[in-house]
């Protein structure tokens, strides 16, 4: 395992450790008990079961049912949603108690922690054979993966170095209408990063900017990302669905083109339709941030063994396989990133900034405090 991805894991451990007191999920085992439990009672109590249908917000997660398939004989069909829609769609079955969506590898970790396994819309397993390879910082709940987002920048004309380095420089006139961005209301995640900013890294923040600007900064909002948030916003940032449509922006042949915040994924796509791309590496702060994602079984499933067969083949580097590629990094400590990996961000992970997992309830209660004033900026 490469020397930074050892450093994700002991830095995570230390941050995470602190999923206790209301966000644990209290103790609910469906299909086959743990105290029974082996690969292969798992394996056949699955093949008495109906097909299952697995979520993701990537289009791998098709792939990867299709492989599930393939291994185990047991049919898995693939569906690409967001991570807002997941939240919804398994909320609404578990009212209705018409559960028809069996696994969900969930990308909002606050959201998780503070209603769907709280309210019992959901439960979070991991197999027993898999807890001596799974840092225990990412057992409870069961995280199957961290997603690198980062700045990016186009290559072909700035060549080698992002032209910025600092995420206050993202504020000045110089780069007004030249950030591109998925609308941080479409994407929770956004939201809950600038809360774990203003929480845990404020002082930071304080000092990019001085750096930057040569001066204290002084301002009336309560914390210093706040005010970074508000020059953002106020900087008319090109505001787009999703990451899948900043790679383009990012990579328009123009003179001056705009930097971007997107998913290790879209260099895939970068280099697929033959524009330069690269990790503003250079940025402080941080180069971007790590998105955990989380693997919740419905409770309702009529599956409950195949559900869990899929659960732990996402904790494993022949489940996780196509999302590797993809710049996704496995929380198994045996699952290596293909040196075919695109972005190269294996080897700036530990200038991503890190979850503070413990503090993911106040993300959630927060959410909508950073969503009105967001919009109450951009406008």
């Amino acid at each position: 395992m490469p020397k930074t991805l050892i450093c994700l894991f002991t830095t995570a451990s230390v941050l995470a450790m602190g999923l206790t007191g209301a966000m644990a999920q209290e103790a609910k085992e469906i299909g086959i008990p743990d105290s029974d439990y082996s690969l292969e009672a798992l394996i056949e109590a699955a093949r008495k079961e109906e097909p299952i249908t697995v979520i993701d917000a990537t289009g791998k997660i098709v792939t990867m049912a299709e492989n599930f398939s393939a291994k185990y004989g047991l049919k898995a069909t693939g569906v690409k949603m967001s991570g807002q829609d997941q939240e919804q769609v398994i909320a609404r079955e578990a009212a209705a108690g018409n559960v028809r969506t069996d696994v969900f590898n969930m990308s909002n970790l606050p959201s998780v922690t503070s209603q769907i396994l709280p309210q019992g819309f959901g439960i979070s397993w991991l197999a027993p054979d898999l807890k001596d390879k799974i840092p225990a910082a990412y057992q409870s709940p069961a995280i199957t993966s961290n997603n690198p987002w980062v700045f990016a920048y186009n290559t072909d004309v700035n060549g080698e170095t992002c032209p910025v380095d600092n995420l206050w420089a993202l504020t000045t006139e110089e780069w007004k209408g030249r950030v591109a961005i998925p609308d941080p209301l479409l994407r929770n995640e956004t939201m809950f990063w600038f809360n774990q900013l203003a929480t845990h890294e404020d002082a930071a923040m304080r000092e990019a900017y001085k750096a930057q600007f040569g001066e204290e900064l002084t301002t009336d909002e309560a914390s210093a990302t706040a005010e970074w948030v508000k020059r953002l916003a106020k900087n008319q940032p090109k505001v787009t669905r999703s990451d899948t449509d900043v790679g383009p922006i990012v990579g328009a042949k123009e003179e001056k083109p705009p930097i971007g915040f997107l998913s290790a994924a879209i260099f895939r796509d970068a280099k697929k339709d033959g524009y330069g791309m690269g990790i503003c590496k250079e940025m402080k702060p941080w180069i971007g941030q790590l998105t955990p994602r989380v693997a919740v079984i419905a409770a309702g499933t009529k599956s409950p063994n195949t559900a869990k067969l899929f659960a732990r083949f996402m904790m494993t580097e022949e489940g996780m396989a196509p999302q590797l590629g993809d710049g996704k990094i496995s929380t198994n400590t045996e699952a290596k990133m293909p040196e075919s990996e695109v972005s190269g961000i294996a080897n700036h992970v530990d200038k991503l900034y890190v979850n503070h997992s413990e503090t993911s309830q106040d993300d959630f209660a927060k959410l909508q405090d950073w969503q009105d004033f967001w919009l109450q900026h951009s406008r």
